[in-house]
């Protein structure tokens, strides 16, 4: 999903995160949303111990889409594809190996879509929701906060579960047009990973999927604001001009 993407905090909570992992997340997403990949990357490594494992998976494969796809005009789609097999176990027993398999599946069904592997796509897209319905039971133990990343996550799965449907199913357009609402209300969240992941995704359906680039120019604005050495939200905004 186009999506996910980012789902960063929501499953993260899940396993019980403390504030100074929540400190380090932050500043390695945000360095690599500024696209200083190996910085990102080297304090990744270097504060591996003290990072839960499902936060490691989120930074590690979110940092490598951003390097390797989304983020660079000479993509390195072997080297992302590589960071994906790393976090695809055979048998996942725990919730927490779940969440990261269903942190990889979405990203997977990301880069899929991007590359027009709409077989591939719509496999990866069955397994996504399967697991995410098998995991969304844990919802209900989450604070205000933590409810704001279930929303996101449960926004996007909606949004592109729809998107590849048959056009004449009946409520495909209503159930997309739900969850760009709940994307759009958290793009305005407190937190700033949540605002983050929220203003870029639905910034790019807005733009990509909608045609809608008016809408999306707002989102942009805020995102090279934001972060000022990304040149994508740059060019994203100038496209949108």
């Amino acid at each position: 999903m186009r999506h996910l993407l980012s789902i960063l905090l929501f499953l993260s909570c899940l396993s019980g995160i403390s504030s100074a992992q929540n400190t380090i997340a932050e500043t390695i997403f945000r360095l690599n949303y500024n696209q200083k990949h190996d910085s990102a990357q080297t304090l990744l490594q270097q504060e591996q111990s003290h990072i839960n494992p499902i936060y490691f998976a989120v930074l590690d494969i979110d940092g490598s889409y951003w390097k390797n796809v989304t983020g660079t005009d000479t993509p390195n789609y072997e080297a992302f594809e590589s960071v994906l097999e790393k976090y695809n176990p055979e048998n996942a027993a725990s919730d927490e190996e779940k969440i990261i398999q269903l942190i990889t599946h979405s990203y997977r069904l990301r880069y899929q879509l991007k590359r027009f592997q709409l077989i591939n796509a719509i496999s990866t897209r069955k397994k996504t929701v399967e697991l995410f319905d098998e995991l969304k039971s844990k919802a209900g133990t989450l604070s205000p906060d933590q409810q704001e990343l279930f929303s996101l996550y449960h926004a996007l799965i909606v949004y592109f579960d729809n998107y590849l449907k048959p056009f004449w199913v009946n409520d495909k357009q209503a159930n997309m047009d739900e969850a760009i609402q709940i994307m759009e209300k958290l793009s305005y969240s407190n937190q700033i990973i949540v605002q983050t992941l929220s203003s870029y995704f639905v910034a790019k359906i807005h733009l990509k999927y909608k045609k809608e680039p008016e809408k999306a120019k707002v989102h942009f604005a805020w995102l090279v604001k934001t972060y000022p050495s990304n040149h994508k939200f740059s060019e994203y905004f100038q496209e949108c001009e």
